[in-house]
């Protein structure tokens, strides 16, 4: 096995619990039935985060070939990143649905939290896009597209975290 191969494997590990969360949490949710009051924001966002998280798995793939990326030191914040990941998948669904069944309430008690992990993601995100970009030698046209492409969503982040209306959110997600 290469170093990538062991490196990935510690990810897809922090992925795996991190979408067994989310499934555990929407299973106990169903289970209760017509006692939790759902609200579409919450179900929009456990969506968002489960495509974000597969997606970043992805992700690392693309980055395989890339020398610097198995330096302990890039691998580190690799890692910390998908940590912050798995707090934003925890985040995204009550832990105990007996206390949490109004969804709504949840999400308005959870959305700073929620949307501050995920800014603070995409802080890290964009800049390890520009630091990739800076070591594979890309264009500064195409730097531009991809850089203003990942600062997009940490401005909607920072959106969500700070309003609190509904139609905003519903908009934004």
């Amino acid at each position: 096995m290469s170093p990538f191969d062991f490196a990935v494997g510690l990810v897809s590990i922090l992925v795996s619990l991190a979408l067994a969360d989310v499934a555990s949490s929407v299973h106990r949710l169903i289970r209760q039935g017509r006692a939790v009051r759902w609200d579409g924001r919450v179900i929009l966002t456990v969506g968002f985060v489960i495509l974000l998280i597969v997606g970043m798995w992805f992700q690392v793939w693309f980055i395989r070939h890339i020398e610097q990326v198995l330096s302990f030191p890039s691998y580190l914040w690799l890692f910390l990143e998908f940590i912050v990941l798995f707090l934003v998948c925890a985040a995204c669904l009550p832990d105990e649905v007996m206390e949490s069944r109004d969804l709504t309430a949840f999400y308005e008690r959870n959305r700073i939290y929620q949307w501050s992990l995920l800014a603070l993601f995409q802080i890290s995100f964009v800049l390890h896009t520009i630091y990739f970009n800076r070591l594979t030698g890309t264009s500064s046209d195409r730097m531009l597209k991809v850089d203003a492409a990942v600062v997009l969503p940490l401005a909607i982040f920072v959106l969500l975290a700070i309003v609190r209306s509904r139609l905003v959110h519903y908009i934004a997600l």
